[in-house]
């Protein structure tokens, strides 16, 4: 693809792929609330993992590199709180925020794609 935008619509798919991924993590939460043992999961990116993150998993396939430091992000426990007896530690309420959150960051940058398409369509019609 010719580099338009300073690579402004790389980056922005990118972030698209990351949101739609936490997207399915959190739902997949939120479908296990009642399955015991089950861990709730979230995409963290591996510059912001610590040592006292417990128990980072691998699951499902790579995202691209994020950013100009070729962050990746991963899937993690999310560490919702104490589990309960029955081993599963998923909590709705920190689920819907975390998914209500994760669907306004999409829409933001579904916004600002389209923003960069429309300047565009107006550079290729002579109207800038």
């Amino acid at each position: 693809m010719i580099r338009l935008f300073d690579g402004a619509v790389d980056q922005l798919t990118r972030g698209l792929a990351f949101a739609s991924r936490r997207h399915a993590l959190v739902t997949e939460n939120v479908a296990n609330l009642a399955t015991p043992g089950y861990r709730a999961k979230d995409l963290a990116f591996d510059d912001q993992l610590k040592p006292g993150v417990v128990g980072a998993t691998d699951d499902g396939p790579a995202l691209p590199p994020l950013g100009r430091f070729e962050r990746r992000p991963r899937v993690v426990l999310a560490q919702d709180g104490t589990p309960r007896g029955d081993g599963n530690d998923v909590n709705l309420d920190r689920q819907m925020a975390r998914l209500s959150q994760n669907a306004l960051y999409h829409n933001t940058l579904v916004q600002v794609l389209v923003g960069q398409f429309n300047s565009m369509k107006q550079a290729i019609s002579g109207r800038v």
